[in-house]
């Protein structure tokens, strides 16, 4: 075999994927040439594939050493390199190489993504332009430009990149996907659902794409619960096959000794998860427990001040790959280490994927399973989640007694208008819902609401009215759903919490979202002398105003079928007496109620965490199944 045949055969085992035997080959050469910078180069590419960067990289710089005039060297040197974190090394490769030729579309491109992988988003735009110029139908440098205006919030000029990228690659899994993350940021559900699907389908083996896909079917009233289950089930399996976890820190199977005790959130903020949990770290018995929070905020606020304030120890994940942040958690020695997101937005599910602590909890934040068998628990209650249901989580259920939640007032509110106007026929609804949770079975139970109470009227309000596309598909349909025009306003939403608050004050009863109830939703209008009705659904979310109401000492105000939910409404808007005294006394009412005890929901979670620790000790960890 002479040399050039040699060289031949190592391309063709690299292009095989046979790196290994292109390896081989490579090293056989060099010790015949071992002055060709053409063969050095293939045993650095074949190194690369074979995981073993650092031997890669020495071995195309000494190719470059040999032969600098070659730009496919610079180019895969900074391939390499930014494997390696070497971002600023690797552009300047990318440059060195397109000084030699300016005109290779694939260097512009991987300058592009090196660019933008170090945070420099302007000049990446500038290097996928330059990419594009040079080569016109490249979809792979339309997404990337696409995703570097999507991170400045260029929305609209990303959607026609995404679109132009699936024109010339109707397969292209990734652009499907993020052209779906675009839609949404316009409200525009329904088509990226699609995109989603799509995506979920072209790459299965990719657990974003499903994690994406069936967080846009949350609100689909046709997808069943087992189908949910499945689907998260599902996305567990494959995130969990994809990783290797590592043993955590060997723990002092001690029963008695303090906990170390971790909150993993992106919601550390003025959202509606802070509600729920600034009460427990306020009232976390610090003799008993040592409380750590993982933010994996993107910007904090001064309710993120306040929380901190309120932990032991306050640590920063948002820069970390899941590997490194549940390697801080291990060393870190946490016990108990609980999520408050389960698979919205900026969630570390990869993280409790690597099983980071002996004792893992799904807490408050999202409706349904994660879909990881290594999350141990989930808390809820007995309202929420009544025992002897089909299985429908992959966590073991701890219900509270209690109640699920427990919620921090606003710091500010608006004062209750005492002197609300009502009559047995003349009242104002509201329904300060998501727009996303709307459906005409709930819109045809408003109609008839409003046409058993003549002169009453319907408040929808959502801060999604502002853009005119969702206002339009709201107001249709709610004609399709029957509502009369005279007795229905879309209101925008408001500039401050306070001014939402206040909107209540126009209102004397609210109607609840189903099948996906208000939680939040909920609370505010609790809290401002607000009754709201609901009916008992058969999920968690459909389950969550029936706990709130139950823990208030409402519970008559929960329906148990949709007839129910209408009589109920009619019920309470013709007895003016009980609705000015709720107006007057439900605030007081509500403070004092299991729902706003911080400590005694505190405490009892505490004794939770405890029996769940003295199992992990005794090895009977999760041994009590949901029943």
């Amino acid at each position: 075999m002479n040399s050039s045949t040699s060289l031949q055969t190592a391309i063709i085992r690299l292009q095989a994927g046979d790196f290994g035997e292109a390896l081989r080959v490579c090293r056989s050469r060099l010790q015949l040439t071992p002055n060709c910078a053409a063969t050095h180069h293939l045993q650095g590419l074949a190194l690369y594939r074979l995981g073993k960067h650092q031997d890669a990289a020495a071995a195309i710089q000494h190719a470059i050493a040999l032969d600098g005039g070659n730009p496919d060297y610079f180019g895969n040197l900074g391939t390499v390199l930014q494997s390696l974190g070497e971002v600023d090394e690797a552009c300047r490769q990318f440059r060195q190489g397109l000084q030699l030729n300016p005109r290779m579309p694939e260097l512009h491109f991987n300058l592009g993504n090196a660019l933008k992988l170090g945070g420099r988003l302007h000049e990446a735009i500038v290097a996928y332009q330059q990419a594009l110029d040079l080569r016109p139908e490249y979809p792979h440098a339309l997404n990337n430009l696409g995703n570097s205006l999507f991170e400045l919030g260029q929305y609209e000029d990303a959607i026609p990149c995404f679109r132009q990228a699936l024109k010339l690659d109707p397969q292209y899994a990734d652009a499907h996907h993020n052209l779906g993350n675009t839609l949404v940021r316009f409200e525009q559900h329904d088509e990226s659902r699609g995109h989603f699907e799509q995506a979920a389908r072209l790459a299965p083996q990719r657990p974003e794409f499903l994690q994406s896909y069936f967080l846009s079917l949350s609100y689909d009233n046709s997808v069943s619960e087992q189908q949910r289950y499945a689907l998260h089930v599902r996305w567990g399996e494959l995130v969990s096959g994809s990783i290797s976890v590592a043993p955590h820190i060997s723990h002092v199977a001690d029963r008695a000794r303090p906990l170390r005790v971790g909150y993993v959130s992106p919601d550390f903020r003025q959202h509606a998860v802070a509600s729920f949990v600034e009460p427990i770290l306020r009232n976390h018995d610090r003799s008993r427990f040592h409380v750590t929070c993982y933010d994996n905020l993107i910007e904090r606020d001064e309710t993120s001040l306040r929380l901190q304030n309120l932990a032991d120890r306050w640590q920063p994940i948002r820069q970390l790959t899941d590997d490194a942040a549940a390697d801080l958690i291990r060393r870190d020695e946490i016990d108990i280490l609980v999520d408050l997101a389960g698979h919205t937005a900026h969630n570390r599910l990869g993280v409790f994927a690597r099983k980071p602590a002996p004792v893992q909890i799904s807490g408050w934040g999202y409706g349904w399973t994660t879909g990881l068998k290594c999350m141990d628990y989930r808390i809820t209650d007995m309202v929420a989640d009544p025992p002897g249901e089909l299985e429908r989580y992959t966590e073991t259920l701890v219900r509270l007694k209690t109640g699920v939640h427990c919620y921090q007032p606003p710091t500010t509110e608006p004062a209750i208008d005492g002197d609300l106007q009502t009559n047995d026929r003349e009242i104002t609804f509201a329904a300060f819902h998501r727009h996303v949770k709307l459906n005409l079975p709930l819109l045809r139970l408003w109609a008839d609401i409003l046409r058993r109470l003549p002169g009453s009227r319907l408040i929808i309000k959502d801060r999604a009215f502002r853009a005119p596309h969702v206002r339009d598909r709201v107001a249709m349909m709610c004609r399709q759903g029957g509502i009369p025009q005279n007795q229905l306003t879309l209101a925008l939403g408001s500039a401050s919490a306070e001014e939402h608050l206040a909107a209540y004050s126009q209102a004397a009863i609210a109607l609840d979202a189903l099948p996906y109830n208000g939680s939040t939703t909920t609370c505010e209008a609790l809290w401002m002398g607000v009754p709201v009705i609901t009916r008992r659904g058969d999920t968690y979310v459909g389950r969550m105003s029936a706990s709130l109401l139950t823990q208030v000492g409402l519970d008559d105000l929960v329906a148990d079928s949709e007839n129910e939910y209408v009589d109920l409404a009619v019920e309470l808007a013709s007895d003016p007496t009980r609705l000015r005294d709720l107006r007057r006394n439900l605030r007081a009412g509500m403070a004092e109620s299991p729902l706003c005890d911080g400590l005694r929901y505190t405490q009892e979670l505490e004794r939770v965490y405890r029996e769940i620790w003295t199992a992990w000790c005794d090895g009977t960890n999760r041994a009590r199944r949901a029943s």
